[in-house]
């Protein structure tokens, strides 16, 4: 399985981001060729407050449209939705006491422990998520 992060939805769903072409298509492939992709709806509320922010984006998407994207995502057939489980707390901190996070680094670290658990590859653009050994990742266009 993969879990994607929210830079790769939010690079597929607005228009006017960097590389949308490319992001847009990778998810259609991805939902068209991968066996499971994991979306956790903390992730789709991130896409959700990142497209609807005025600091981030000149025109604003309304949050009817992002929601709509999200809902349209989750009713893909090999799409799970994913939240923590028993293990995910005690995989969180140690991998955050290990890699010593901070401030923003603290929720990437809640996300690879997310999919350390689930037993997933995280699929993400930012590169700070190598700072997680024992998380498999990778850069979608990569």
């Amino acid at each position: 399985m993969i879990l994607l992060d929210a830079n790769v939805l939010v690079f597929a769903f607005r228009k006017d981001a960097n590389q949308h072409r490319e992001f847009r298509d990778w998810p259609k492939s991805s939902l068209l060729n991968e066996p499971a992709i994991g979306l956790s709806e903390l992730v789709l509320s991130s896409v959700i407050r990142i497209a609807t922010h005025p600091g981030i984006f000149a025109k604003l998407s309304t949050f009817d449209e992002v929601l709509g994207f999200c809902d349209h995502l989750l009713r893909q057939p090999n799409v799970a939705r994913v939240s923590p489980g028993d293990r995910h707390w005690s995989i969180f901190a140690g991998m955050a006491r290990e890699a010593r996070v901070r401030g923003n680094l603290v929720t990437d670290a809640y996300f690879a422990a997310l999919a350390i658990e689930n037993g997933a590859e995280w699929i993400t653009t930012d590169r700070d998520f190598a700072r997680f050994k024992s998380l498999r990742w990778r850069h979608p266009l990569s």
